[in-house]
């Protein structure tokens, strides 16, 4: 970490970078050598680079700077023009459309439902064993299947039993190390947001806190959409969410207060594109 040492600050910043706009500087993260792609900003890189060391190695200064910046709030639709002449999007004309993590696809279903600790530290908590996770040192005991409300970060990680959501979304198997996650758009996804028991506790705890702090259709609807999408829903979204509520009331035969069929709303909510798709 010597300040004359270019390197080590150098894939620091790309790292970072690479995880803010979903593509690094320097593309291959994990090589930065000859073999490795050129960079495609390299005095931004420099730049970067250098005002990191200055500003104490602090990653969220780094951070900060970078998300203010005109480039990172860009929109991610793109123009004719530039499609192009930067078909890939390597000069950043636009923002790129990019996935969440799995880590993070958890705990947005958990700040949704306000079931989220942001308690910060302590031990790990006990992975939750499905019956399909069977094998040789399998646990005595499971943990819950929310993990106690804890951020996905402090799970604990058993290399033979692995989340079945985490695998689903990419998440590394952690034999080594992986600067670059693989980022799927599988089935396997889609199957899992709809039949996996922790998204279905979360739509649940999260439909008993729509009913609880909203009266009537159009605000739970409204509160749904600020809690899980951060925005408000166009008029059209509500008249189809009333809409849905009404008829999905009928079909179970219940009450359109009931938190059965707020449940299946925010159910579809959590298997929409927006909700883990960053524009």
């Amino acid at each position: 970490v010597d300040p004359e040492n270019p390197l080590t600050s150098r894939v620091i910043v790309n790292r970072v970078w690479h995880h803010l706009f979903g593509r690094g500087i320097v593309r291959s993260v994990d090589n930065f050598g000859v073999l490795g792609e050129a960079p495609s900003h390299p005095e931004l890189l420099d730049h970067l680079a250098d005002e990191f060391v200055k500003d104490g190695w602090s990653i969220k200064r780094l951070i900060r700077k970078i998300m203010l910046t005109e480039a990172y709030r860009r929109s991610s639709t793109p123009s004719d023009a530039s499609r192009k002449t930067d078909p890939e999007n390597v000069f950043l004309y636009r923002g790129n459309v990019r996935r969440l993590q799995g880590e993070a696809i958890r705990d947005s279903m958990l700040a949704s439902s306000g079931r989220l600790d942001e308690k910060m530290f302590g031990p790990s908590v006990r992975i939750h064993m499905t019956p399909f996770m069977k094998g040789r040192g399998r646990p005595r005991e499971s943990g819950e299947v929310d993990g106690q409300g804890r951020r996905s970060i402090y799970i604990e990680t058993r290399r033979n039993f692995l989340s079945p959501m985490m695998l689903a979304f990419d998440t590394p198997i952690p034999f080594n190390a992986i600067g670059q996650r693989t980022v799927s758009n599988v089935p396997a996804q889609a199957l899992i947001l709809m039949n996996d028991p922790f998204v279905l506790q979360q739509a649940e705890k999260f439909a008993q806190r729509v009913v609880k702090e909203a009266e009537d259709s159009e605000d739970r609807i409204k509160f749904i959409y600020q809690t899980a999408m951060s925005r408000m829903p166009l008029d059209s979204e509500i008249e189809k969410a009333k809409a849905f509520i009404e008829n999905h009331a009928k079909r179970l035969n219940v009450n359109q207060d009931s938190t059965d069929v707020w449940k299946d709303f925010c159910h579809v909510m959590f298997n929409t594109k927006e909700f883990i798709y960053l524009n």
